[in-house]
């Protein structure tokens, strides 16, 4: 004879389901071979040897026997239907720098998302395909949305820089993409400005894709312990006093390059070398006395920031 004892993890004390789904009571367990199912419930009657069973819409208590073996199981569910929630999530593409929120809705439900998240809403910030789970007490819908992130307005802005004190060239600049207009606090209305003191600039960006944003940047000004002592003239005349143009450094640089153009930008003389010196030739040939304009790109070693410097240097013979 059969022993008969209740097995209450066959099947959920409740089993939810949305209305309107198809809604099917499952045994997920594994039994013997020749083992038998029966079900029985009001709706439906009795259903034998089927290890799942369609159920109808309403609240109904739904039971299983299974015998494997010597053994029988018993156990039962109560299934229920619950509203599905409404959820609608848009394939969106925005602007980076302006919030974007994705909202499930449905306030009070469960919430899971592809970001491991469990909130009502959550930030976006990087193009990607973002789904939402949410549960209504065991009804269970979801829904996808791909979102775009264009670039901004205006691009190459950052959050703080500064400049040595002894630069002649303090500049800031943006990227303005096409159909952008752009005002700084300044009144510029260009990509470019030159900075005149200590101070936060902002810019505000006014695009037909990304509306009017406004973007801002800390400026300042130090006295720089790695200064170059740069001069402005040289004589190289070749008695052995001030014959070749070199800056003279105080610190180590993991990158330096040296321009030299004349009055048509034409270049004279260029190096990456710190031990670098013109010595007013091109190409061999004598340069004509005039003067000429010197760019200097350094960075200090420890730094990533590339440091420019641009000036006049006259030619004497």
């Amino acid at each position: 004879m059969a022993n008969v004892f209740s097995q209450k993890n066959l099947l959920p004390d409740t089993t939810g389901f949305c209305y309107g789904d198809s809604a099917v009571i499952e045994l997920k367990q594994t039994f013997e071979k020749n083992a038998s199912t029966e079900w029985r419930g009001k709706s439906i009657g009795i259903i034998y040897n089927t290890k799942k069973i369609k159920v109808k819409n309403q609240l109904e208590k739904y039971y299983v026997k299974v015998v494997s073996g010597k053994t029988t199981y018993l156990d039962s569910t109560v299934v229920k239907m619950y509203a599905k929630p409404k959820l609608f999530l848009r394939d969106t593409t925005f602007c980076k720098g302006k919030p974007l929120t994705l909202d499930a809705k449905n306030p009070g439900m469960l919430y899971f998302w592809s970001t491991g998240e469990t909130t009502q809403r959550i930030k976006v910030e990087n193009s990607a395909t973002y789904w939402v789970k949410i549960t209504n007490s065991g009804c269970t819908v979801s829904d996808t949305a791909k979102i775009k992130i264009m670039p901004g307005a205006i691009t190459g802005i950052s959050n703080d820089v500064s400049f040595c004190l002894s630069e002649e060239n303090k500049v800031l600049s943006v990227k303005v993409n096409p159909g952008t207009k752009v005002l700084w606090n300044t009144g510029s209305t260009s990509p470019s400005i030159t900075v005149t003191g200590d101070g936060t600039y902002w810019i505000r960006s006014d695009s037909k894709n990304c509306g009017q944003q406004t973007d801002s940047i800390k400026v300042k000004l130090k006295a720089c312990d790695c200064e170059m002592i740069i001069p402005n003239s040289f004589t190289p005349n070749e008695d052995n006093r001030n014959d070749y143009f070199y800056p003279v450094l105080q610190c180590e640089y993991s990158y330096f390059k040296m321009t030299i153009m004349d009055k048509w930008d034409n270049i004279v003389f260029s190096t990456n070398s710190i031990n670098g010196k013109w010595d007013g030739r091109f190409k061999g040939n004598l340069c004509p006395e005039e003067t000429y304009i010197y760019h200097i790109e350094s960075i200090e070693k420890g730094s990533d920031k590339k440091t420019p410097r641009k000036g006049k240097i006259t030619l004497f013979r």
